[in-house]
């Protein structure tokens, strides 16, 4: 008698599957799940909908999104035909869940709509925790899609919502996110805010998986801001408590932002070997917009070094990526990467239509710190072709954007160049006095911070100011200190770090290459060995191109289901390729256990044969224990609805032709008297018997045409009942004397 179980909302065996998912128990939950829906007790569908809910959230937290994708899918479509009646609390979850599925794999309209069906359903029953949840959700959507602040908006709802509930972990969260966003429009100092808060709600709760990330986030405003030392001393503390919690994934954003430090106080060499480090993570775990973030940071790197060509090598690099990966924040960063190497190479049209192309998205983005640059970017070009009013309005913008945000070493590097265009004698606001206080204050700041490169720049642009102003000795005094600073940091180990790195990516190229061709090769050989005998198969490799054989001896077997055609029209596909998927399944592995060589299926039907291409002496025994092994097989499945599977098999041995046909999609086959003859036997045989040819009889007994044949007979698995049928008229052969076998 089959149990009808009922299940609410609290359910205990609900409530320990959720705390299974919190805590991470992911195998223990799904062997839980899937026990539940392979078991004959009846649940609801409701119930049912809950566990396939479970195995996706678990799949696609663990990584595997497409079993997540899987079973949202058959969750929803539960919730489609039988939902109506459902809690609003779990039709939400679904909902939820499959915005959250979509939002991961880019579909954003789709995942909006799905997570504002979920919010709305928590809005209708007054669930507070439901929709401080997908408030985040819509916040972390809109964060993805580089609208933060319609993201700041749906983060500040949910915060509050969860300060409401007192959940200490969404309040953490919802923190993190929010310093995040600020981070990306670079409101440093809100971020950092935020930041700290998390910081001290994660410690209160111990967690330390996000303690990690949030010492790695605050280092990067600390390099934001110009505090080096600060950002690599936060930085280290998150990859050491990485390690010791045996977390590998953040290393590659550990190494590119520390590459960033470096970079910025011009030790190129140290920047070169973490971007490196960096890269190299990345493409092993095939990160592809991790890939274009490096690419473009040693892009940098060797446009500093002087080295313009192989800059534009690197940004196409990540160009071509970006094609098929759109990201918006990195677009912009190659678009800033390409107009300042054409700047540094005289190309003003192109470096215009780069530097034009980084300032609209950064508006559009809203990342402030990037429209500074892109009008500090424009104002260097406008210097160059002699624009001086248009150059000082746009260092002006980039001063004030920066001095806004607390960037410190943005504004001095405008400021700097702000000094040289004053001290340009072309500049209709002339005036040396205020170029020299502006330098010097650059100067300092570039000292402070150890931006060794603007230092250097700061130094040689104030040495070419007190020439023209004939203070030699001044002049003289910084040209010595640009000179000494420039070797420094353009030094030739940074050089020829830069060459290696470019060898190393290309034997690493070189090799992953050879790598996935002999990758292919293997599946290719495996995909042969799958269709065809190994013999054959390995003789196609080798580059035969025509196989046809004559066979002397060779036992051939057809198994066919019978009544399959009636079956098939009362049932889905889907269950009849399912169920003869299994069958044929268990007849290949019984097959490979006896050296049987399967040739094909057609439908319903099965055929084999041994003897070939290797002969056999015993193909005989082999091909009839084989026929009452899938005789016996058979019996253990059912289509659908539907009584036990029934076959005839038929069997008979003689002379063949065998070869390949096919110059693409190979297909090894047989030809000749002696497969028609076979497959007559099976056709013209009965319900669960082996009916067999005079010839096979003969041929099993190790008999002569002109003796008795044996009414049984002993083979190494058991006795052989034969069974006389008598004359039976076979289409094509006419009169023949057949039998009926079975093990006694």
């Amino acid at each position: 008698m089959i149990k009808t179980q009922s299940h609410s909302a609290a359910n205990p065996e609900i409530e320990a599957l959720q705390s299974m998912l919190d805590m991470g128990h992911y195998d223990k939950l799904e062997q839980e799940c899937i026990n539940i829906l392979e078991s004959t007790t009846q649940h609801s569908h409701e119930f049912l909908a809950t566990m396939h809910l479970f195995l996706s959230q678990s799949y696609w937290r663990r990584g595997n999104k497409n079993k997540g994708e899987i079973f949202s899918a058959i969750a929803l479509k539960m919730l489609q035909e039988h939902g109506s009646s459902w809690s609003k609390t779990l039709i939400s979850q679904i909902y939820g869940n499959a915005g959250v599925l979509h939002m991961q794999v880019g579909m954003f309209e789709k995942a909006r709509e799905y997570i504002k069906l979920a919010l709305e359903l928590c809005i209708e029953d007054k669930d507070s925790d439901g929709m401080s949840k997908y408030l985040m959700n819509l916040g972390v959507l809109h964060y993805y899609m580089a609208e933060f602040q319609e993201a700041l908006s749906y983060y500040q709802q949910g915060l509050e919502l969860a300060n409401q509930l007192g959940d200490e972990r969404r309040i953490a969260s919802c923190e993190t996110n929010i310093g995040m966003t600020y981070v990306s429009i670079s409101d440093y100092e809100n971020a950092l805010i935020h930041y700290k808060f998390a910081l001290k709600r994660e410690e209160s709760l111990g967690n330390a998986i996000n303690i990690a990330n949030l010492l790695g986030n605050m280092g990067v405003v600390y390099s934001n801001l110009g505090k080096y030392t600060k950002a690599l001393e936060f930085y280290t503390k998150a990859m050491n408590l990485d390690e010791q919690l045996g977390i590998t994934k953040n290393l590659a954003k550990y190494y590119g932002n520390m590459g960033v430090v470096y970079g910025s106080v011009s030790d190129f060499q140290k920047a070169l070997e973490c971007y490196q480090q960096a890269l190299k993570i990345e493409e092993e775990q095939e990160n592809v917009i991790g890939v274009i973030r490096q690419l473009g940071n040693i892009a940098t790197i060797n446009k500093d070094l002087g080295d313009f060509d192989q800059a534009l090598k690197y940004n196409e690099q990540a160009l071509a990526l970006l094609r098929e990966y759109h990201n918006p924040d990195q677009e912009m960063i190659i678009a800033k990467n390409l107009g300042e190497i054409y700047r540094a190479n005289g190309d003003v049209k192109n470096a215009l239509h780069y530097f034009t192309l980084q300032m609209d998205m950064a508006k559009k983005i809203g990342i402030r710190s990037e429209v500074a640059s892109a009008y500090g970017n424009l104002g260097l070009l406008y210097v160059i072709i002699e624009e001086y009013s248009q150059a000082f309005d746009h260092f002006i913008e980039a001063i004030s954007i920066s001095n806004e945000l607390g960037i410190k070493a943005e504004e001095a590097g405008w400021k700097s160049a702000l000094g040289d265009l004053y001290g340009n004698p072309s500049f209709e606001q002339y005036n040396t006095t205020i170029s020299e206080e502006l330098l010097k204050e650059a100067l300092s700041v570039h000292n402070e911070l150890g931006q060794k490169r603007e230092e250097y720049r700061s130094h040689l642009s104030l040495s070419h100011l007190y020439e023209t102003l004939d203070r030699v000795p001044e002049a003289f005094h910084h040209f010595k200190f640009f000179h000494g600073l420039e070797k420094e940091v353009l030094n030739e180990q940074a050089m020829k770090q830069a060459v290696e790195l470019e060898l190393i990516r290309k034997i690493e190229q070189i090799e992953r290459n050879n790598k996935e061709a002999m990758i292919r090769f293997e599946e290719k050989e495996r995909i042969l060995h799958d269709i065809l005998p190994i013999e054959i198969a390995n003789r196609i490799v080798s580059g035969e191109t025509m196989i046809a054989e004559q066979h002397d001896d060779v036992s051939i077997i057809f198994a066919d289901i019978v009544s399959f055609t009636e079956t098939a029209l009362l049932l889905k596909p889907a269950e009849v390729v399912g169920t003869l998927n299994d069958l044929f399944t268990e007849f290949d592995s019984i097959a490979l256990e006896l050296g049987i060589e399967k040739i094909k299926t057609l439908g319903d039907a099965y055929m084999g044969a041994c003897g070939i291409p290797t002969a056999r002496e015993d193909h005989a025994i082999r091909m009839v224990q084989f026929a009452f092994r899938v005789m016996e097989a058979s019996n253990k499945y059912r289509f659908p609805g539907q009584d036990t599977i029934r076959i005839r098999v038929g069997l008979h041995c003689g002379p063949v032709i065998a070869g390949v046909i096919g110059g693409h999609k190979y297909t090894y086959d047989l030809w000749g008297d002696s497969v028609n003859t076979a497959s007559r036997m099976e056709s013209q045989g009965e319900r669960d018997q082996i009916h067999v040819s005079e010839d096979f009889i003969r041929t099993i007994c190790n008999i002569s045409a002109d003796m008795e044949i044996p009414s049984t007979h002993a083979l190494p698995f058991g006795t052989l009942a034969i069974h006389d049928r008598g004359t039976t008229m076979i289409k094509g052969r006419g009169s023949m004397r057949t039998f009926f076998v079975a093990v006694v």
